[in-house]
């Protein structure tokens, strides 16, 4: 599973243990910017809530274009990065919104190739094998 797939797994599991309940709007259209929708856990506001996972340790993925505003100011309420450094056991880190200063973030700009064109039937035709691939050590 790829690490932002586990790492959404783990936080919505790591909330609902919390006591929140929890909604995953990662692939709803109008939720640009967070993953999960949390409520409860003792203070009953709603929360918004943006997933990473990371493999390095201290590390944080640069972030999509729809998860800042222009005022360099995250969308969600919360950072959760989700951290699966090599045998540990995961960690979660919670940073709010407010701890993350604009002098902190740089806008990139970049390109995307669209799951349209990333599926088999595109693809295929271009595929090679690596006959030297199996003696790669």
């Amino acid at each position: 599973m790829r690490t932002e797939l586990r790492a959404l797994a783990l936080a919505k599991r790591y909330f609902v243990r919390q006591g929140y309940t929890v909604e995953d709007v990662s692939r709803r259209r109008g939720h640009n910017g967070y993953d999960l929708l949390i409520e409860g856990g003792g203070e009953g506001e709603l929360k918004r809530i943006e997933v990473k996972g990371a493999t390095r340790r201290w590390g944080i993925p640069d972030p999509y274009s729809t998860e800042f505003d222009a005022n360099k100011r995250l969308v969600a309420d919360i950072l959760c990065v989700v951290y699966f450094i090599d045998d540990e056991l995961p960690q979660i880190c919670l940073i709010p919104r407010d701890a993350i200063s604009p002098d902190f973030v740089s806008q990139r700009t970049g390109w995307r190739i669209s799951s349209r064109f990333k599926k088999e039937g595109m693809l295929r035709q271009y595929m090679r094998p690596i006959p030297f691939a199996e003696n790669d050590g």
